[in-house]
């Protein structure tokens, strides 16, 4: 008998290596259709965990914008202060009675001007402070509810996970002089969040396996709000670009013939402006099981 008369004995090895190469390439490309999910799930949690604290963020940094603007109206306050004593002394008018009187009744109404605006600042701080206790959990549930609502960029994932909120904590919250940090979720420091969606393998579709033939994508991500960064800001020195002069430039309140006892000069003021910013930390929330959250 000779052997190489027989036709299709290599069939088998043929068919078997080509099953072994689909085989192969059918797990190779679920792995890597994992891998990119997961990382795309990372992302979306992360985001949505920055996402629901850029309210407390912003607060805070416009807490930092009033009490800068605080601050600076009551060293306005103090020099207006202190130049309506030297007139009432003479000083700076040069003991002119009519001068003296003109630059009292100028000063004087600036600096009733001045107190209006300290109090208009201390207003806007305590609505800051009625907001870090209650509407400010409302707003953040607005920020949470539009995570994932804005599809308009084919290559944004977001849109695909369902999220949970599995954590909150006050830690880093209440800090800035607002809120007691233990209403519920108000003030919150840290947030933490799963974004879960369910991908089908490759072929499931065709085998028509349904929920089987998927699997979970999760990915767990926190935030904080922390400092961004901290600025020594002095008004009087620092020059703004858009005028070319400094920020806060001298007042004069004296008449111009006679010197500088009176002026407003905020070349003393230094303020130390914190900046705060969401940033990405360490999931703090405990284990967590496929129960607590929901999965699209």
């Amino acid at each position: 008998m000779q052997l190489e008369k027989q036709r299709g004995q290599t069939m088998p090895f043929w068919v078997i290596g080509v099953l072994i190469a689909l085989s192969a390439m059918f797990f190779l490309s679920n792995y890597v259709n994992a891998v990119v999910w997961q990382i795309r799930a990372q992302n979306a949690a992360d985001s949505a965990a920055s996402t629901s604290l850029s309210i407390t963020a912003n607060l805070w940094n416009e807490e930092t914008t009033i009490l800068y603007s605080s601050a600076l109206d009551e060293y306005r306050i103090r020099y207006l202060n202190q130049a309506l004593l030297n007139t009432i002394e003479g000083v700076g008018c040069n003991h002119n009675a009519t001068t003296c009187s003109s630059d009292y009744t100028t000063l004087r109404s600036e600096l009733s001007n001045a107190i209006g605006g300290f109090d208009a600042d201390i207003q806007l701080l305590r609505q800051s402070n009625n907001f870090s206790e209650g509407g400010q959990q409302a707003d953040q549930n607005k920020a949470d509810g539009l995570v994932g609502t804005d599809c308009s960029n084919a290559s944004d994932y977001t849109c695909s996970f369902s999220f949970t909120e599995t954590a909150t904590s006050s830690t880093g919250g209440g800090g800035n002089g607002n809120g007691n940090g233990n209403n519920g979720g108000n003030d919150v420091g840290e947030a933490e969040y799963v974004a879960c969606k369910k991908i089908p393998y490759f072929g499931s579709a065709l085998l028509n396996l349904g929920n089987a033939g998927t699997y979970k994508v999760v990915g767990r991500g926190a935030a904080a709000v922390i400092p961004a960064s901290t600025e020594a800001f002095n008004p009087g020195t620092q020059v703004n670009p858009n005028t070319g002069q400094a920020y806060q430039p001298v007042e004069h309140w004296a008449s111009a013939q006679y010197g500088v006892e009176n002026d407003v000069n905020f070349a003393g003021f230094t303020a130390n402006l914190n900046w705060y910013a969401a940033g990405t930390i360490k999931p703090f929330g405990g284990n967590l099981t496929s129960n607590g959250f929901s999965c699209s």
